[in-house]
């Protein structure tokens, strides 16, 4: 959708959001070189739980509908997938509800790429309109300082 090293913060009220399966920073810009406003943080601290963490014991055993064997049965989604799902949607709603309430104009979206995947799928069809940057890439590791120099 866009280069992050040749952007520019539109001068209308926007949301950066940098984030991954663990965590979702966000921030409101009123103007291209101006100072950014501190909005939330959300974690998820499941994200980097062992999956046996998720599951209470072994998966259960299954007849064959014909003949004498047994196998085991697998679950449809793994509970890293569940959770990863549960979180992206956490963090849409939030964009969601902004977007609809008119408290920014535009979303610059920078996460991580497996979750980048999972909260495309959760954003409505107005946030996804809002979208003017989004790029894969994960900078939730860095400092909100080294995340605004990014922007300069």
């Amino acid at each position: 959708m866009g280069d992050l090293a040749n952007f520019l913060l539109p001068n209308e009220p926007t949301c950066i959001v940098a984030c991954s399966a663990a965590e979702a920073r966000l921030w409101r810009s009123t103007s291209r070189f101006g100072e950014w406003q501190y909005l939330t943080c959300m974690s998820n601290p499941s994200a980097t739980a062992r999956e046996a963490s998720f599951s209470s014991d072994r998966q259960g055993r299954s007849f064959d509908s014909f003949g004498a064997g047994r196998h085991a049965m697998s679950q449809a989604k793994s509970g890293h997938e569940q959770e990863l799902q549960q979180f992206a949607r956490q963090v849409a709603k939030y964009l969601n509800r902004s977007i609809a309430n008119a408290d920014f104009a535009h979303i610059v979206l920078i996460a991580a790429p497996r979750f980048l995947g999972c909260l495309r799928i959760e954003l409505s069809d107005a946030a996804r309109r809002a979208l003017v940057l989004e790029e894969s890439k994960n900078l939730t590791d860095l400092d909100d300082d080294a995340i605004k120099k990014y922007f300069e």
